[in-house]
């Protein structure tokens, strides 16, 4: 858990006026590493913050994201989801639970000369350990 002082120097740091609201996004996704989507913060934060709305969780997550403080994810193809660790590593999406884990990212070739790779994007789509454990 970062201190709530981090979190504020974070987002002044990113020019992100930090509001109580805000903050309370940032702890949400700073606590929770699940890559969760808007809906998944809006009803963990709707029980000590039943004045937040979606569109401020929402309009969050999108300055967070411009500012390249977190990651937005779209593994299944419907749902983004937001991942508040911006080291590099990849995704292993479980398409039988849906739950997203972190993987370390494999050593990868050099990129062909001439081209200057910004970033790199590296996700699996499979079935994760316990779901495949309860298949058997």
């Amino acid at each position: 858990m970062k201190q709530l002082s981090d979190l504020k120097t974070m987002l002044a740091d990113a020019g992100i006026k930090p509001s109580h609201q805000r903050l309370a996004v940032v702890r949400f996704l700073a606590d929770n590493l699940i890559h969760p989507t808007v809906d998944d913060i809006y009803t963990g934060l709707l029980p000590e913050y039943p004045t937040m709305s979606r569109t401020t969780v929402y309009n969050t997550v999108r300055l967070l994201e411009k500012a390249h403080k977190l990651e937005a994810l779209t593994l299944d193809g419907e749902s983004t989801r937001y991942d508040f660790n911006t080291s590099p590593h990849s995704h292993f999406f479980c398409t039988l639970c849906n739950r997203v884990t972190d993987l370390p990212v494999p050593d990868l070739p050099d990129a062909p000369d001439g081209f200057k790779v910004k970033a790199v994007h590296l996700s699996y789509k499979g079935i994760c350990p316990e779901c495949a454990a309860n298949q058997s």
